[in-house]
């Protein structure tokens, strides 16, 4: 029986946010961000150990460390286990995010069979998955698998741009099949994916891109505007350009909306989360 636990906590100066490095039972380390939000409970747990997509605004991605999948068993536990430390209150919702270490889609069985144990355990949350959509195959396959929870999709696009895409995330993915299996799932589904999209100064923050955005999407997908944060090793810098971007967006008539996740002064805001 695979086993994991907490080995340490890391606290964030903005009082809610805690990040528990994990040690499974052949010692590696994973971690988990815990957030106590306005609305909800976040816990942003990791589907594997390592990461071996390339992706090069991210720190498992940088250093091709992936040495295998978390088991079901592994996931359910370490979200358990912050569940046991934080208790957090029944009257916010928990919302259990796939979106720590790991392409999830890459680890979809195990993953999936966690996500139905934990729905069954803790009714009446939600769930949510990050994925560069590397498996659209398996993007169809979370409409029928997870119709019954309460979940959200998110794409990690980064670029409309086929070569500035590949370039920040190596994985050959075809744009045009990616949109068309989006709005097949988005039908089967009759729930609406997220466009996650990371601005790099001068990499993908023009009114060009923004025109390629649109052109890809259309006026009525999604587009969450994320804030990078600074990860070891890595060359990219957060972009000048956010609210130009966002304002062309907007006069193209596209719903879009600009957050920072939590925890970046502990490294465990988007990309900065480590395996070893």
């Amino acid at each position: 029986m695979s086993m994991i636990k907490i080995e340490k906590t890391k606290y964030s100066i903005d009082g809610i946010t805690r990040k528990y490095v994990q040690k499974t039972d052949d010692n590696y380390k994973i971690e988990t961000l815990y957030v106590d939000y306005i609305n909800k409970h976040i816990i942003c747990f990791s589907t594997q150990v390592g990461c071996n997509l390339g992706c090069k605004f991210c720190y498992n991605g940088l250093k091709h460390n992936f040495k295998r999948n978390l088991t079901a068993e592994e996931i359910s536990t370490q979200i358990e286990n912050v569940i046991v430390k934080e208790k957090p209150q029944n009257h916010k919702p928990i919302l259990f995010s796939a979106m720590g270490i790991g392409e999830p889609l890459l680890n979809y069985d195990n993953l999936i069979e966690a996500f139905n144990y934990l729905n069954n355990k803790y009714p009446n949350n939600k769930f949510a998955l990050a994925t560069t959509g590397i498996n659209l195959e398996n993007i169809l396959k979370l409409a029928t698998d997870l119709k019954d929870l309460k979940f959200k999709l998110t794409i990690s696009l980064h670029s409309a741009d086929p070569k500035k895409r590949n370039a920040l995330m190596p994985i050959n993915t075809n744009l045009t099949a990616l949109v068309n299996t989006v709005k097949e799932y988005e039908k089967i589904s009759q729930k609406e994916v997220e466009w996650n999209y990371v601005l790099f100064d001068g990499i993908n923050d023009t009114v060009n891109d923004a025109k390629l955005l649109f052109d890809l999407l259309g006026k009525d997908a999604f587009i969450k505007i994320n804030k990078f944060n600074k990860v070891e090793e890595s060359n990219l810098e957060e972009s000048k350009n956010i609210e130009l971007f966002i304002l062309e967006l907007k006069k193209y008539g596209m719903p879009v909306e600009y957050y920072e996740t939590n925890g970046s002064d502990i490294n465990g805001a988007c990309g900065q989360m480590i395996s070893e």
